[in-house]
């Protein structure tokens, strides 16, 4: 049996085989050794010069006639990613521009001993990597797909129309606490926010409702929701705004700055439930007299050794040596004076710095006089046991006629417990979320049944939402595999996987179809979400060299047809009509329970493709058929 023979190259494709194989030749001894040593070249003509040739790898490196730049860094590289063949370029390189035309762009790869093996030009694919002479093939079909002709963006879940059971919901009589549940892209927010828009519009009277949620950017899609159902005058908050406004109207003289240092151990011990131990042996203890908590003893709780020691012995995951020790630490700033107070008697403008920031900005002691954001509800917390004590009446936060709480799986016991407190004698609780979209370890989440109970409904009616109205078919199917460790569903076009070498292709692959998709489907929205802020902001500077990308971390979203590139905690609650997640990678998506409810979270964003990519091997977690 022989094989096919090999149709002939055109004299174009042979020649850039031939150049690129002599420029390698010529790029060997300015490169350390490793199997690929560069990712790309363009040759570029300058406005003032002669066309040069510039290999696009790690670091920098000259010799005559030929450049090899850092691709992620270096200026020159925006003409790889922003140009195409022929079309003229201007780089900004500070203090002059460089101008010129882009004469040859192509994308190389490299065997595992630096053999090249393949070129992506703009017409074709030039390729030998089963070691034969080199072929001529076609380029890979696009990945992203448009959506049908004259579809319509979309910018609110409210924009549907209920089904039988969802509008069941809405109309149930107020003062009932209710608790909505339901997979994502199944319309809980939306039967929530119906449901609220429809107890203030048969308000008698004045009616004070609030809307309470984890993330800016669902705060933000919450508010355009409201007002897009005609109401405007509720309440719409990230619980750590909320808290601190109750806060600061029950506890006067509290510190008018927040910590920006407090570690992950400080907070997951101040959120955790275990704290209760200490709180209440503080309480026990009569507080030195107090009928009602006082900023001063949070000092006595967190600073005092024998009471965290009880924590710990309640729960010694929440509170481990190295967690008491930071909150002992922490304290201890929190509650020095500032340099400001130290030095008071020093004249004023001897004490001004010349950025007009305080004198402990950027100092180990930045956190003196501020207070933690999981002090609020704490205080709330020792308040109310220090009344009960005495049998006093104790302070609290609202009261609201309403209040909906939005992924409420995010929030800390302590915090559903204020959050209960708040509503007023026959107000009604709305509480929606998903517990397979828990993605903050320090929530303590553990069960419905438990967050019922803190928020102080035990009594209460339970709808289960069965109908995905978000994601298609496809993207349902594979966020369930990846969820519940089930083996993957068939192929589905809603669906798509692609694989690359390294960094640079990947960027140059999402940059090109992004940049296609925007010209079939200008009005589509497209959301890349890395695992990580790190990751998305470090991924929007490259994008950026070659399509207009918005950088969404805390709730930046412009809720528009466009490109955010974002992370995995910045999504809850939105939606896309593309989702990429361009780092589906064993590192960052290990097969962890937390890691599959993170993945699950960012596939279930898109209500039109999936498409999951990867540098070298696809997450552990992702079974592709």
């Amino acid at each position: 049996m022989t094989s096919e023979p090999v149709p002939p190259l055109a004299p174009e494709q042979a020649r850039r085989i031939d150049e690129q194989l002599a420029l390698l030749e010529r790029a060997r001894p300015l490169l350390p050794l490793g199997a690929a040593p560069y990712f790309a070249h363009v040759r570029v003509a300058a406005r003032s010069g002669r066309p040069r040739d510039v290999l696009l790898g790690r670091g920098a490196h000259a010799a005559e006639g030929l450049t090899v730049i850092d691709w992620q860094n270096a200026p020159l590289a925006e003409v790889f990613f922003a140009c195409a063949e022929g079309e003229e370029y201007a780089v900004d390189l500070g203090d002059r521009t460089v101008e010129g035309t882009l004469l040859e762009r192509n994308a190389l790869a490299f065997d595992a001993e630096g053999a090249l093996v393949e070129i992506a030009t703009p017409e074709a694919l030039l390729t030998r990597r089963d070691g034969g002479p080199w072929r001529a093939a076609p380029l890979p079909p696009r990945t992203l797909v448009a959506r049908p002709p004259g579809a319509p963006p979309r910018t609110s879940p409210v924009e549907v129309e209920l089904d039988a059971e969802q509008a069941r919901i809405v109309v149930l009589p107020p003062g009932r606490p209710l608790l909505v549940l339901g997979e994502a892209g199944h319309g809980k927010t939306t039967v929530a926010l119906h449901r609220l828009a429809r107890l203030c519009k048969a308000a008698p009277g004045a009616f004070r409702a609030a809307v309470v949620v984890p993330a800016d950017g669902l705060r933000r899609l919450v508010e355009t929701s409201l007002e897009r159902l005609g109401v405007t005058d509720v309440e719409v908050a990230l619980y750590d705004r909320w808290a601190a406004r109750q806060a600061r109207r029950a506890f006067p003289g509290l510190p008018g700055r927040e910590s920006r240092n407090a570690t992950a151990g400080v907070i997951q011990l101040k959120r955790h439930p275990a704290l209760r131990v200490a709180l209440a042996a503080l309480a026990g203890t009569g507080a030195g007299g107090a009928v009602h908590a006082r900023r001063g003893l949070l000092e006595h709780l967190f600073g005092d050794e024998e009471l965290l020691a009880l924590v710990a012995g309640a729960a010694p995951s929440a509170a481990p040596p190295h967690a008491l020790r930071e909150t002992l630490e922490h304290t201890h700033v929190q509650f020095s004076p500032t340099s400001e107070q130290q030095y008071r008697h020093v004249d004023a403008e001897r004490l001004a710095t010349l950025d007009e920031r305080s004198l402990d900005d950027g100092t180990p002691t930045e956190d003196a006089g501020t207070i933690d954001v999981e002090d609020y509800a704490v205080l709330f917390e020792l308040d109310r046991l220090l009344a009960e004590r005495r049998r006093a009446r104790p302070r609290a936060p609202g009261p609201y006629d309403c209040i909906v709480v939005d992924e409420a799986q995010e929030l800390a016991p302590l915090e559903l417990a204020l959050l209960g407190r708040a509503i007023a004698p026959g107000g009604t609780l709305v509480v929606a979320g998903d517990a397979d979209q828990q993605v903050d370890p320090g929530a303590a989440f553990t069960g419905w049944p438990d967050a019922m109970v803190e928020l102080g409904a035990r009594d209460h009616d339970r709808a289960v939402l069965a109908m995905s109205y978000r994601c298609p078919p496809g993207v349902t199917a594979t966020a369930r595999a990846i969820l519940r460790q089930a083996p993957p569903p068939p192929p589905d076009p809603a669906v798509a996987f692609a694989r690359f070498e390294d960094e640079l292709h990947r960027a140059a692959w999402l940059v090109e179809e992004i940049r296609a998709l925007r010209e079939r489907d200008p009005s589509s929205s497209i959301a890349v979400i890395c695992r990580t802020p790190e990751g998305a902001r470090r991924l929007v500077q490259v994008l950026r060299l070659g399509v207009g990308a918005r950088l969404a971390l805390d709730g930046d979203f412009a809720l528009r047809p466009g490109v955010d590139v974002t992370c995995v905690r910045e999504v809850k609650g939105l939606e896309f009509d593309h989702v990429i997640v361009p780092d589906a990678t064993p590192a960052q998506y290990p097969d962890a329970p937390d890691a599959r409810r993170a993945l699950y979270v960012a596939v279930t964003r898109a209500m039109t493709q999936l498409v999951l990519a990867t540098v070298g091997a696809f997450s552990p977690i992702i079974q592709i058929q």
